[in-house]
């Protein structure tokens, strides 16, 4: 069971890696306009700013079968690429990559809600089951990047599409490995068990901090290649950047439990969101490579952002509704507040250096709100005197 989640992060991400890295430098370059761009790339997350992963996720907690729903959506995240090696056009793509949007924004939810409850149930180290998520960013960023450089391709080879393609398939062929979980032997939850997640003052403000912060992230997330690019750099900077990126968040993934037990999962969370906005201050500030590519060692704290806020939920949720809970986290997150951040990130840049400088540097005034949020759910928490402040059970 754990080999086959583990396969399934890995493969998945690194098609990731070649979807973030590269594919807007490659729609670019196959002539799509920068709104057509922007209106492919955050086709994900619209599909979560309208409730996608909730469905998945809901769908699972009252059928029962989370390694079912898995199944499905890997093989709909395949289908949904396939025809991206073959269309040129923006409408056919556009419709393939909402295909395979639509199927693919499910995945982590679902995947991590089992994860972290086999992790909690069995002493396994849950940073060490997700650090397989960051592993395959970076093989699929670094091969990809090392491919298209070395060879002298141009930005929009087929590679690109294909790398995505082969991916998939793997992944969707560890996800017939999955066996069932305890979450099948659950009581299957009734609506009042899914609204009693809106009701608690807590959770609503946890789940807004998450929000925001994503909204702030949304400038690195849509456009730090761009950015590297606008700055006079190539493909195997852009690679190397995020290769530097996910080798850092592999090894704070390796140390999380430690790092949770030696100053608490608050201070996970606030440290996470700080980070960010030093990160963010030095990156609009700089067009040196070695810059751009060594800052990234920072690149960390999303992944222990993530990590920190999927563990709190696991452990503070009634386990009936534990993916639900997951899947409200990545539409509010992964969904939503990425959606909204595309479109306010977008509006703002204008293709050039300066652009993307800007970008950044209200991503970093942005990050104060979401911090200031931090330390209210800590203080809520202290407050309830609750070790963990989101259990309504």
């Amino acid at each position: 069971m754990t080999n086959a989640i583990r396969a399934i992060y890995f493969f998945f991400h690194v098609g990731l890696g070649c979807v973030f890295a590269f594919l807007v430098p490659y729609l670019g370059a196959e002539g799509f306009s920068d709104a057509e761009i922007s209106s492919i790339f955050f086709l994900g997350s619209l599909c979560g700013a309208i409730g996608v992963p909730l469905f998945w996720g809901y769908l699972s907690d009252r059928v029962g079968k989370p390694q079912l729903v898995v199944k499905i959506l890997t093989l709909g995240t395949l289908i949904g690429s396939i025809p991206l090696l073959f269309l040129k056009d923006y409408w056919p793509f556009l419709i393939s990559y909402f295909v395979y949007s639509f199927f693919s924004i499910g995945i982590m939810g679902i995947l991590d809600a089992m994860a972290s409850t086999l992790a909690k149930e069995k002493g396994i180290d849950f940073g060490r089951l997700r650090l397989f998520v960051p592993a395959g960013w970076f093989l699929g960023s670094i091969l990809m990047g090392a491919y298209l450089e070395y060879f002298e391709k141009a930005w929009n080879d087929v590679a690109v599409i294909a790398g995505m393609v082969i991916s998939f398939s793997l992944m969707f062929l560890a996800s017939l490995f999955l066996k069932k979980s305890t979450i099948e032997n659950q009581e299957r939850p009734k609506t009042k068990d899914m609204l009693a997640l809106f009701k608690d003052k807590g959770l609503m403000v946890f789940f807004l901090m998450a929000f925001l912060n994503f909204i702030a992230l949304a400038a690195y997330m849509g456009n730090y290649s761009q950015l590297i690019k606008a700055a006079g750099h190539g493909a195997f900077v852009v690679s190397m950047a995020f290769a530097v990126a996910t080798l850092s968040e592999v090894i704070f993934m390796l140390l999380f439990e430690r790092l949770k037990n030696w100053i608490g999962i608050y201070w996970v969370i606030i440290s996470s969101v700080l980070i960010s906005i030093i990160r963010w201050l030095i990156v609009a500030n700089t067009t040196d490579a070695n810059v751009l590519v060594g800052i990234q060692v920072l690149h960390s704290e999303i992944g222990l952002f993530t990590l920190a806020c999927v563990s709190l939920i696991t452990d503070s949720v009634p386990k009936k509704i534990v993916t639900t809970a997951q899947t409200l986290f990545y539409t509010l997150t992964y969904g939503l507040g990425l959606f909204l951040g595309g479109i306010l990130m977008g509006a703002i840049g204008d293709t050039t250096y300066n652009g993307y400088r800007n970008m950044f540097l209200i991503s970093a005034l942005l990050h104060v709100i979401p911090l200031f949020l931090c330390f209210v759910v800590k203080r809520m928490a202290l407050a309830k005197n609750l070790t963990e402040p989101l259990n309504y059970d």
